[in-house]
């Protein structure tokens, strides 16, 4: 049975960051889930965040060059239309922790509306909103 995986920012970054202390766990396990049965998916407020933080952190062409890996991957996109970005506005405002970010909220509702349970990422308050991370 294929597993859906949902993948975060953080781990986007981190595996492009050697000096990130998450760095070959994240790299680790995204290609053991490449190399199996998982299909991955992210969003594209998720695609949008990476490529803001990356550019940020690392510079420009480094983000470009992850946005073409991206482009050419087997991940999947899930697309954040107004009804999704509603329902995400929806949860951040009912979220009291201030450690969950709209993007987060945003996740959850991408996540919620392809059936995904699991979440890649090393934001442990995911389990908080009742996703299961990958261990």
């Amino acid at each position: 049975m294929t597993s859906k995986i949902f993948v975060d920012t953080n781990v986007f970054v981190s595996i492009r960051d050697t000096s990130d202390s998450t760095h070959n766990k994240a790299l680790g396990l995204f290609e053991k889930l490449e190399k199996d049965s998982s299909q991955l998916y992210t969003s594209s407020d998720v695609i949008a965040e990476t490529l803001t933080v990356i550019s940020r952190k690392l510079g420009k062409k480094v983000a470009n060059d992850w946005f073409e890996d991206f482009q050419k991957s087997n991940l999947i996109e899930i697309f954040i239309d107004q009804d999704k970005h509603n329902e995400a506005r929806k949860l951040f405002l009912q979220t009291r922790s201030k450690n969950v970010s709209f993007i987060d909220c945003s996740s959850i509702v991408a996540m919620k509306s392809a059936k995904i349970s699991i979440a890649f990422t090393f934001d442990k308050h995911f389990k908080k909103l009742g996703v299961k991370l990958l261990s």
